[in-house]
């Protein structure tokens, strides 16, 4: 962390100025961000890997407090530690071991979509808990949906591939006013406020609405979008000036939301005919285990 904070030429004033505010508003965030090597780690979708660590942080203190009003309270504290760490450290492993270099964006939706369901599934079982209805089942489905929701979030983890993935500006959710994030934020304010008249933990369950709103907008755009960006990583964020700008490798038209298109422009391929072989690109040498050594 100290390394990158020093590392010329991020250490100017502003950049001190911004992690010192960065900080003291939120130290654990802080933390987060400066533990991996790369700053592409959590460059793309930005917002949503802030969402799911606060979520998935506010979700595991939460249910110590549920689990501590139900019955056999030491054996599910005990399992849910235990599986949630088992579920991590198998996610971590999977993702080290694959072969495929580039991030696929069907598995970035389906990572999306499967957050959905995991944070509405948490969101069920703390009002099933809050009614004292079957306390005990619904405490071990919160586990199963805290594993499903580390699951889905490895799939759009990109630290350990080689080129990871963005989508177009104007195709990201919150580029300019977009219809679907309006309906949908609609539908999500009116069922947090909702939540102030039917449970005392309206914190958390507008924390889990707020987190399915921004993975669904996410989902959304994924899903819809013609094309997306394939990048190299970069270490720091003033290494995005070097050449190629941004990182950039490839553009990857999607053949579903293309049309009758047939040909494509010099350097441009299809998602379902993507050859990352004939694409020249670096990879980064890993200087600790934030993702393969190369």
């Amino acid at each position: 962390m100290l390394r990158r904070l020093l590392k010329a030429p991020d250490f100017t004033p502003s950049n001190v100025l911004k992690s010192l505010l960065l900080f003291v508003c939120n130290p654990i965030w802080f933390g987060y961000t400066n533990f991996f090597e790369f700053y592409t780690t959590l460059h793309p979708f930005r917002l949503a890997h802030f969402t799911f660590y606060h979520t998935f942080h506010g979700a595991i203190f939460a249910f110590i407090a549920i689990a501590l009003r139900l019955e056999h309270k030491d054996m599910l504290l005990q399992q849910y530690l235990f599986l949630v760490w088992v579920v991590k450290e198998s996610a971590k492993d999977k993702l080290k071991k694959s072969k495929r270099k580039d991030q696929n964006l069907n598995y970035v939706i389906l990572g999306f979509v499967g957050m959905v369901v995991s944070v509405w599934a948490l969101f069920g079982c703390v009002l099933a808990i809050d009614f004292k209805f079957h306390g005990n089942v619904f405490g071990w489905l919160y586990i199963a949906a805290i594993c499903a929701f580390i699951a889905s979030y490895s799939m759009i983890f990109n630290a350990y591939k080689d080129l990871y993935l963005m989508l177009p500006a104007e195709n990201r959710p919150f580029f300019g006013i977009k219809r679907y994030v309006v309906l949908f934020g609609l539908f999500h304010l009116s069922v947090a406020i909702g939540t102030f008249f039917v449970t005392k933990s309206w914190p958390l369950c507008c924390l889990l609405t707020f987190a399915s709103f921004i993975f669904l907008v996410n989902a959304w755009s994924c899903f819809f979008t013609d094309s997306y960006i394939l990048c190299e990583h970069r270490r720091c964020e003033s290494d995005m000036k070097d050449q190629p700008t941004d990182g950039i490798i490839c553009h990857v038209a999607v053949r579903r939301n293309s049309g009758e298109m047939e040909k494509l422009p010099i350097g441009v391929q299809f998602d379902d005919k993507l050859d990352t072989s004939i694409l020249a690109y670096r990879v980064l040498e890993s200087r600790r285990g934030s993702r393969k050594e190369d």
